[in-house]
């Protein structure tokens, strides 16, 4: 050994121009062109999650790890920082003390990345994208992998910033967006200067890469590395015939980089942590679509017809077993009836018409609800779309079902109401449609309140993500979130047991919304922000812009969501591995935007995107058509999909108006009628952004 200063720049391979024992007895660690030695990552059954969403000297996108064979690319990953294409965002590590934010709206201590964190990661991402995408003449199999990079970082990225987490979930989804862009730089370097020169026999160890390199164990791979320009450390017996030229300690994290695992740990399954199971050499392949999986792989959950029990109208007789009668009336979400107004002096009535019993509360004040007010009833804003009204018309109403419809998010009708307390705006376009609701008011102000809630909650399982139904919308909305605890008053009756079920329903979405979202009960004199506005119970109640706004985000969440939904029935997605589903539905987002996640169902206040639904004459028709096509592609997997929408499949996207006005009409038909077939409701339709 010599610590002799006139080195060369590179050594013969097998040389150690620096080299330390590291942590394998009997092997040292030797590099020909570098001058330190990592910490060595040695091999972990699981791979600890840090403070900073990274996996200490595991994090392969910040640190040297040993090679894999067919993933190059890895060692090609960036050191640091080389602007415009990497910024210091991706290298940055995050914290939740100085990175997250919580959301007072979303209740319950969650929150995002801080909003010029997040701004600046999606920049990153679309640039990585970008870039990945541009190159020309690339590999099959490199493609093919980047494309598959390309969509976990869609996912990532729109969890990131459409679901509000707890801190630490947020830095993990916030860390695992900086390590997939950091991989798409990689696999772009690879695929343009380190492949390039794999394939010659030129000599470029003296122009070496500024990228991370890696471990290897034979001799062959360390030649071909430092010739190539890698950075490389070769793990090779310790012999007295080793030249050795300097003599190191090898060297740990950066002092950025958090040496403290994640706590509490982050738990996704019982028993389950942050982790992966590293059951083989091949790793990281594995642990990437494992973490995707745990930060980013979130679904909707199924939408099911609820059962509601059939009850006999007369008391139980104890002494024999209780038998259904034909003639038991189940028990149905019918629309409300108002009275006249001229029959004060009757009793007042239920929903359903029948008197309320002595002793019974009613959940809500009264409300003039039109018969419109259903899941099978088609009453559209006259914002909707002409194919889809066309659609909606000729299916409705329908026949009531004995189940309640349920919906993702409140449903429009419940919104789509004039306050009795503002009466109608002045030039009211369509007065005959309106409806005056005591309640509305009351029911946007409350939701303004929660919606973060109510859509924060549809991708976490732990915070009860089923779809609900009507009367559980209601009584969200409606935002009285004691329990009640009263017994009514009476004989046993059908009736009574019917409130009893009620209550319990009732008391069910009280706890979903006080205990688990941490919401108290509605009072009038909340104030809430939507949009950079300041929510009062007045300005909801006269202000269209907000109402027209809240309008909008039911439209269109739902919308989506009833599309992933029948298309997860029809297609049959739920054995399907994550990486198959996330491409599903990849496709599925391209129908309201571009191609992202599933995530996307969550459309944005803050940069809304272009309405997909323009039809001629409407010049704005020629940008919608990719939309068409993509809910088109969609649709051609569903069963008795029409033959004319099959043989649009194959277009380029170049169609004259009469054509684009049939395959709109044809495809919102089929949808209409597949999604009644399948789920007994009307699904929500899309009207635009309210400008």
């Amino acid at each position: 050994m010599t610590d002799d200063p006139t080195a060369p720049l590179v050594c013969q391979a097998w040389e150690a121009k620096v080299a330390s024992r590291g942590v394998l007895d009997g092997f040292v660690f030797t590099s020909p062109n570098m001058e330190f030695v990592p910490e060595y990552p040695v091999f972990r059954e699981v791979i600890t999650t840090y403070e900073d969403g990274r996996w200490g000297v595991h994090e392969y996108s910040r640190w040297p790890q040993p090679y894999v064979e067919g993933m190059h690319h890895i060692a090609c990953i960036p050191r640091q920082p080389n602007l415009p294409h990497l910024p210091r965002v991706l290298f940055k590590s995050l914290y939740p003390k100085h990175d997250w934010a919580e959301r007072t709206e979303c209740h319950g201590r969650l929150g995002f990345i801080s909003k010029a964190t997040r701004a600046a990661l999606s920049e990153c991402a679309r640039v990585a994208i970008e870039r990945f995408q541009s190159m020309a003449a690339v590999r099959s199999d490199i493609r093919r992998y980047g494309n598959f990079l390309v969509m976990m970082l869609r996912q990532v990225v729109d969890r990131m910033n459409y679901v509000a987490s707890h801190p630490r979930t947020a830095i993990a989804v916030a860390a695992h967006v900086q390590r997939i862009c950091l991989e798409l730089a990689g696999l772009k370097t690879y695929a343009e200067e380190v492949a390039p020169r794999l394939e010659d026999t030129k000599d470029w160890s003296t122009s070496r890469l500024p990228v991370l390199g890696g471990f290897v164990r034979d001799l062959p791979d360390a030649q071909t590395w430092c010739r190539v320009g890698l950075p490389v450390w070769l793990i090779q017996p310790i012999s007295p015939d080793l030249v050795v030229w300097q003599a190191v300690d090898t060297e740990g994290l950066p002092g950025d980089m958090s040496k403290s695992p994640c706590s509490p740990p982050i738990l996704h399954k019982a028993g389950t942590f942050v982790g992966a199971p590293n059951v083989t050499g091949n790793w990281l392949t594995g642990m990437l679509m494992s973490v995707s999986k745990h930060v980013g792989g979130c679904h909707l959950d199924g939408l099911h017809l609820a059962a509601v029990p059939h009850l006999p109208d007369g008391p139980p007789d104890n002494k024999r077993a209780r038998v259904e009668s034909k003639n038991d009336k189940p028990l149905t979400m019918r629309p409300a009836i108002s009275a006249d107004d001229g029959s004060t002096s009757k009793k007042k009535k239920t929903r359903r018409g029948r008197k309320i019993s002595k002793g019974m509360k009613e959940e809500a004040p009264n409300a003039k609800e039109a018969s419109a007010e259903s899941s099978g009833a088609s009453y559209p804003s006259s914002a909707v779309p002409k194919p889809w009204v066309l659609a909606l018309s000729a299916t409705s109403p329908l026949k009531e079902m004995p189940n309640s419809a349920l919906y993702f998010y409140p449903p429009p009708f419940l919104l789509d109401t004039i306050s009795s307390v503002a009466g109608l705006f002045p030039n009211c376009p369509h007065p005959d449609r309106a409806r005056i609701d005591e309640k509305a008011h009351r029911y946007l102000h409350n939701l303004a309140r929660i919606r973060e809630f109510c859509r924060t909650r549809l991708f976490d399982e732990s915070m009860g993500n089923r779809p609900l139904s009507i009367g559980e919308w209601r009584s969200a909305l409606f935002g009285d979130y004691a329990p009640r605890t009263h017994r009514p008053k009476g004989p046993e009756t059908s009736e009574v047991r019917r409130e009893i079920r009620r209550q319990n329903e009732r008391n069910e979405i009280s706890a979903l919304f006080h205990q688990v979202g941490h919401i108290e009960s509605y009072t009038p004199d909340i104030c809430v922000a939507l949009r950079g506005m300041t929510v009062d119970v007045e300005s909801i109640a006269v202000n269209p812009e907000i109402r027209a706004t809240l309008l909008w985000e039911a439209h269109e969440l739902n919308f989506r969501a009833d599309i992933c939904a029948l298309d997860r029935l029809q297609v049959d997605t739920s054995n399907w591995s994550d990486r198959f589903q996330w491409e599903r539905e990849m496709l599925l987002s391209g129908i309201w935007g571009e191609p992202s996640s599933g995530v996307s169902v969550l459309p944005s206040l803050d940069s809304v995107r272009e309405f997909c639904w323009y039809a001629p004459p409407d010049e704005r028709w020629r940008s919608c058509r990719r939309y068409l096509l993509a809910f088109i592609q969609v649709l051609c997997r569903w069963r008795g999909c029409p033959e004319v929408l099959l043989e649009a499949r194959r277009s380029s996207g170049e169609m004259l108006a009469a054509q684009y006005v049939q395959l709109q009409q044809c495809a919102a038909d089929f949808y209409v009628r597949s999604f009644i077939r399948d789920f007994a409701r009307l699904p929500v339709p899309p009207i635009p952004y309210p400008l």
